[in-house]
């Protein structure tokens, strides 16, 4: 019998047939746009008749609003769930490594439920979008937590700007879902690269020029 790992949930038959629908939805937003696809079409995607989705999501942008939901909180329940199983032998640069993994497995198993997530942000009536900011902020501050404890393991300069790397970061990584082909390069393999390149530079030497403070930087993850 496979033990799940701990703080790990156990997706019940509904879960799995409602996330089938969302990924459905969020690949027809992505391919022919929000204001562009009925709930009829993707019902019939689905292969359900629209009465019985009308039931589960009363409108389309309930539709959207959980497939944007279903987005950030895997994202945000997977990496803090890598961070929580780090072990405290591999220091800060495992745990950066297993983020970075992480999040890079999320993005492209679910490529169609970012991408739709990331362009219909503003589509969203409010409350609904200030939530999904809310969400991000929250997102966001879990990789500023870890560039600031690397900060005070030592292992990060004290003058780095932690907004402006967790942007770089997170752009970086969600832009891969454009490019990358994980059957030529593992998501490890990739985040190592990207790491090495974030933490030690390109240089044979660590810069030593303080970062400056980025005017206008969003306080919101770029995902």
């Amino acid at each position: 019998m496979r033990v799940m790992p701990k703080g790990q949930r156990v997706k019940l038959k509904r879960d799995v047939s409602s996330e089938r629908v969302l990924e459905v939805a969020a690949r027809l937003f992505r391919e022919k746009g929000y204001l562009a696809t009925s709930v009829r079409e993707i019902a019939a995607a689905a292969n359900m008749k629209s009465g019985s989705l009308y039931y589960h999501y009363p409108s389309k942008e309930a539709l959207l609003d959980a497939v944007m939901t279903l987005a950030i909180t895997t994202l945000i329940e997977d990496v803090r769930h890598s961070l929580d199983a780090a072990s405290p032998r591999g220091g800060y640069r495992a745990r950066l490594a297993g983020a970075v993994a992480t999040h890079l497995r999320v993005i492209h198993e679910h490529v169609d439920l970012v991408i739709a997530s990331r362009q219909s942000l503003n589509l969203l009536p409010e409350p609904e979008r200030a939530r999904h900011l809310k969400l991000r902020s929250d997102y966001a501050r879990l990789w500023r937590d870890l560039i600031e404890s690397g900060k005070a393991s030592g292992e990060v300069r004290p003058d780095i700007d932690v907004v402006l790397v967790e942007m770089f970061i997170l752009g970086a990584l969600n832009w891969t879902s454009e490019w990358l082909d994980p059957r030529r390069m593992s998501f490890e393999r990739l985040g190592e690269t990207l790491m090495a390149l974030v933490l030690d530079g390109m240089g044979p030497e660590s810069p030593t020029a303080p970062a400056r403070q980025v005017a206008g930087a969003t306080e919101v993850a770029p995902i």
